[in-house]
């Protein structure tokens, strides 16, 4: 993957401020300036708990002055505990088998410049360090106004930025057999990308079985341009579970048991 710098600097928004900001790379930030003057830079990403890939974004609560994913964090980036809910689909988890650590807010150093227009230079990443929090969740604030990061791209915009930047981009992963994954804007569950949309490279596609054609999406966080396309954050990481899929009827190929998935479909497609 080409590497793209990620320092940028920014400009001061007012104190008692929390903004959404990029670094150079596209790599989501929140920017803290607290009414004291003192300046933080986070990642919007929900520090990691485990070996899992999944990537998720964090909340701001301007009411609540807190950042909510998962867990709940204050605006120094400090856990203060398991996030709340309003209700559960089914029963409710236990106490006991809620998180009893979590991760502080990965972080950014900072360097103040000099000049009339108050700016920061953000450096390099600081691990958000572990801390031990009571397993009962937080109060719900789901009734509270929340800000998110920066509204993810279209395709069109996205494709636009250099290779190797980090984007949020208005779109599904798909994955039908005999046919390339790609990224496209759905309307409905069971239609596939159309050939021309852009490739999601570092995803196997489903081979083409004799009972018929599969069509799966996949939701994402964030992906990184890559040549004509996109790979995910976490290249080559094993995609989460599809949001939907089914199978299409379709005449298989005669040849079906020699057929090579890796090459273009010799029979009709997501018609």
């Amino acid at each position: 993957m080409p590497r793209i710098e990620p320092s940028v600097v920014l400009e001061l928004p007012p104190r008692g401020s929390v903004v959404p900001a990029t670094l150079g790379d596209g790599t989501p930030l929140w920017l803290v300036h607290r009414e004291d003057g003192t300046v933080s830079v986070f990642s919007a990403l929900i520090p990691r708990t485990s070996d899992s890939a999944r990537v998720g974004f964090t909340h701001w609560l301007p009411t609540m002055r807190r950042f909510i994913g998962a867990y709940v964090w204050d605006d120094r980036g400090t856990v203060l505990g398991n996030q709340g809910w309003d209700a559960c689909t089914g029963e409710c988890p236990s106490t006991d088998d809620m998180p009893d650590s979590a991760r502080d807010l990965d972080a950014f150093q900072v360097e103040r410049l000099e000049g009339e227009t108050a700016r920061i230079r953000v450096g390099a990443p600081i691990a958000g360090a572990w801390r031990r929090m009571p397993r009962s969740p937080l109060p719900s604030w789901t009734e509270e106004p929340r800000e998110d990061i920066t509204p993810p791209l279209s395709l069109g915009q996205a494709l636009a930025l250099p290779e190797g930047t980090i984007v949020n981009v208005r779109g599904t992963a798909v994955l039908a057999s005999a046919s390339p994954p790609r990224v496209c804007e759905r309307h409905d569950s069971w239609s596939c990308c159309a050939e021309g949309n852009p490739r999601l490279y570092d995803v196997d596609g489903i081979p083409l079985r004799s009972v018929g054609l599969e069509v799966y999406s996949h939701g994402f966080a964030l992906l990184r341009r890559y040549r004509d396309g996109f790979v995910q954050y976490d290249v080559g990481a094993k995609l989460d579970a599809p949001h939907a899929g089914g199978h299409l009827s379709i005449t298989p190929p005669q040849d079906l048991s020699i057929w090579d998935p890796t090459q273009p479909p010799r029979v009709p497609i997501c018609k």
